[in-house]
C-alpha cells in the first residue's frame, strides 16, 4: 500500500493509534497483570555463628541452621554441565562467605579519601591461604588493585569477574545500623557496600575458591579483579589497570556490577534482569559565578549567589528531550511479550511518531526510566560564602550531567552556555565524557550464558539488554572492545535499589546466597570443561 510510504499518512495513522492507546490505557485495570514471586525476607537471625567478631554492640549472627533456612531454591538446581554445583557443600560455603563478607564490609573504604589497602590485603590473604595466585598493582599505595587467576587449559582468553572495593561515604547518624559494622538483622546484612559493590567481590572470591578446591577442569581461565577508586572515576583503579597493565588482564569478556532483577518492571510479568551493555557518559561540570563582595546588609544584583541561582534556574527549568536509543528500543522489544495490551503494542513500536511521547506519560514516566531516555542535568553541590553577613565574590555549583549514546559533548556544552547566557558565569570541566561507542554484543557465548543462567536460577525471569544511567568500570573494558556486562545477580524491589548510595544499604541473606550460586553457575557455564 503506497499510503504507508507517505510521512504525512504515517503521522496521521500514528496519531490515531496514539489516541486509541491512550483511551485503552485509561480504561485498563491496573491490577490485571500477574505478580511475580518475590523474595521473602528472613525474619530471624539467631546467635551462634563463628563469623569474625565486632568490637561493639554485635548484631546477631546467623547460625548454620539459619544459613540453611536462607539458602535459595536455586541451590537445589545445578547447571547441566560437569562443572555444576553438584558435590559442593553450599551450607559450608555460604557460612564461610558470610563471614568473609561481613569482615570485608567493616573496612571503611569510603571514597573520598578512598584508602583501600587494608581491605585489599584482607582479600589477598584469603587467596594466599587457598593457594590461588594473585598480584597487587598500585599507582598509589593507599589505593591498590588486586588481580587473582585460575588458568585454563586452552588458548582461550579468560573470563574477568570485576568489582570495586571503595564505597561512597555514609552519614552514620542517618542509618538504622552503623554503616561499617555489618550487622545481620531481619534477614539482611546492613552496611555501606552491601550492594555497591562488596557483595560482588565476595561472590567472585567464593567462585574462585570453589573452583580451586574442587579442581574443576577449566578450558577458559577465570580472573578476579578488585579495583580501588571506582567511586571517583577510576583514575587509579580500572582505568589505570587497563592503560598500564593490560597484559595482566586481556580478557575475552567481563562481568561487573550493573543491572539487577526487578519484579514486574514497568508492568511486565515476571522478573526482568536489565543487563547493562552500555552506559551513559559522565560529564561533570562546575559553574563559577563571579560577583562583587560586600556587606550582607546591602542587597545588590552583583551578588554571585543571585547570579548563580538565576543561571541554574535557566539551565534546570526543563530537562533535555526524550530520545529513543538503539539499546532502549531493544529493551522495550524484549519486554513487550511479557506485557498486556496496550503497553505491549507501545513497547513494540516506540519508534512510531508520537509513541515515545505517549509512553513517556505512562509506563515510561518513572524517574529511573526517564534517566535512560534523555540526557540529564543534576545539581549536586553548592558552595559560597564565608560568613552570614558577608556577600562573597564567587559562588560555585557542580552539575552531574549524563549523556546518552550519540550525544555530542561539545554541542551539549554549547547548549548549557546558551541557557546560562551570562558572561559572569564560567563553566569548567571536572570530568570529560568518554567517546567510546562500543556496545557489548547481544549475541555470543557470554550473552547466551547470561540468558541461560538467569532463566535457570530465577523462576519466571528474563534477561534483557539495557542502558545503564550510572557509570561503572565496565566502560574502560569497552574502550578496548571487550564485551563487558553489568549484572548484580540479585532481585530487588524498587525501594531496595534506592538504598544504593543512599541510607541503610543492605542485602538480604537470600539474595547474597543466591548470588553466590549464580556467579558460580555463570562462570562454570563459560569456563569449565563440558562432560
Amino acid at each position: 500500500m503506497k499510503i504507508f510510504n507517505r510521512p504525512a499518512s504515517v503521522l496521521a495513522l500514528s496519531m490515531v493509534l496514539a489516541a486509541l492507546l491512550f483511551l485503552a490505557r485509561s480504561r485498563a485495570d491496573a491490577g490485571a497483570l500477574p505478580s511475580a514471586p518475590t523474595i521473602a525476607p528472613i525474619t530471624t537471625a539467631p546467635q551462634g555463628s563463628a563469623v569474625p567478631p565486632v568490637t561493639a554492640n554485635p548484631a546477631a549472627s546467623p547460625s548454620v541452621a539459619a544459613t540453611a533456612a536462607a539458602r535459595p531454591a536455586v541451590a537445589q538446581k545445578s547447571a547441566p554441565v560437569a562443572t555444576s554445583a553438584e558435590g559442593l557443600d553450599w551450607l559450608q560455603l555460604d557460612s564461610e562467605a558470610l563471614g568473609y563478607f561481613r569482615t570485608y564490609l567493616r573496612f571503611d573504604t569510603s571514597n573520598p579519601p578512598g584508602k583501600t589497602a587494608a581491605a585489599i590485603d584482607y582479600l589477598r590473604h584469603i587467596l594466599q591461604r587457598e593457594g590461588i595466585p594473585s598480584e597487587v598493582f598500585s599507582s598509589d599505595p593507599a589505593k591498590p588493585n588486586l588481580v587473582a587467576r585460575l588458568p585454563g587449559s586452552s588458548n582461550l582468553k579468560p573470563l574477568l569477574l570485576m568489582s570495586h572495593v571503595d564505597v561512597v561515604p555514609a552519614v552514620a547518624s542517618d542509618w538504622s545500623h552503623p554503616p561499617f559494622r555489618a550487622d545481620v538483622a531481619h534477614g539482611y546484612v546492613w552496611g555501606r557496600g552491601a550492594l555497591d559493590d562488596k557483595s560482588d567481590g565476595i561472590m567472585a572470591l567464593m567462585t574462585l575458591i570453589a573452583l580451586h578446591r574442587r579442581h574443576v577442569p577449566l578450558v577458559r581461565g577465570v580472573e578476579m579483579m578488585v579495583n580501588s577508586d571506582e567511586e571517583s572515576g577510576g583514575d587509579m583503579g580500572a582505568q589505570w589497570m587497563v592503560s598500564t597493565h593490560w597484559e595482566a588482564l586481556d580478557p575475552a569478556f567481563a562481568f561487573n556490577e550493573g543491572g539487577t532483577g526487578t519484579p514486574n518492571w514497568m508492568g511486565a510479568s515476571g522478573t526482568i534482569f536489565r543487563i547493562a551493555v552500555a552506559e551513559k557518559r559522565v560529564m561533570w561540570l562546575k559553574l563559577i559565578a563571579h560577583g562583587r563582595a560586600g556587606h550582607g546588609s546591602e542587597p545588590t544584583d552583583q551578588n554571585p549567589n543571585l547570579i548563580l541561582i538565576r543561571a541554574l534556574y535557566r539551565v534546570l527549568a526543563e530537562q533535555p528531550p526524550m530520545r529513543l536509543t538503539r539499546i532502549f528500543r531493544e529493551t522495550a522489544q524484549a519486554m513487550a511479550p511479557r506485557m498486556s495490551d496496550p503497553m505491549s503494542f507501545e513497547f513494540s513500536h516506540l519508534d512510531y511518531p508520537l509513541m515515545l511521547e505517549l509512553a513517556g506519560h505512562g509506563p515510561l514516566s518513572d524517574e529511573a526510566v526517564q534517566a535512560v531516555l534523555r540526557d540529564t542535568i543534576v545539581p549536586t553541590m553548592l558552595d559560597a560564602g564565608i560568613k552570614v553577613n558577608v556577600i562573597p565574590s564567587i559562588a560555585e555549583a557542580t552539575l552531574d550531567c549524563r549523556l546518552l549514546p550519540g550525544t555530542d559533548p561539545s554541542k551539549f556544552l554549547d547548549h548549557i552556555n546558551t541557557l546560562i547566557d551570562d558572561p559572569r558565569v564560567v563553566v569548567e570541566f571536572l570530568q570529560m565524557p568518554d567517546r567510546s561507542r562500543y556496545l557489548s554484543p547481544r549475541r555470543g557465548p557470554a550473552w547466551e550464558a547470561i540468558k541461560q543462567v538467569v532463566h535457570q536460577d530465577f523462576p519466571d525471569a528474563v534477561a534483557v539488554p539495557a542502558l545503564q544511567a550510572s557509570a561503572t568500570d565496565s566502560r574502560f573494558l569497552r574502550d578496548r572492545r571487550v564485551p563487558a556486562y553489568g549484572l548484580i545477580p540479585v532481585v530487588l524491589e524498587g525501594p531496595e535499589e534506592s538504598r544504593i548510595h543512599g541510607v541503610d544499604e543492605r542485602i538480604s541473606l537470600q539474595n547474597f546466597f543466591r548470588g553466590l550460586r549464580v556467579t558460580y553457575d555463570l562462570t562454570t557455564r563459560l569456563c569449565a570443561r563440558k562432560p
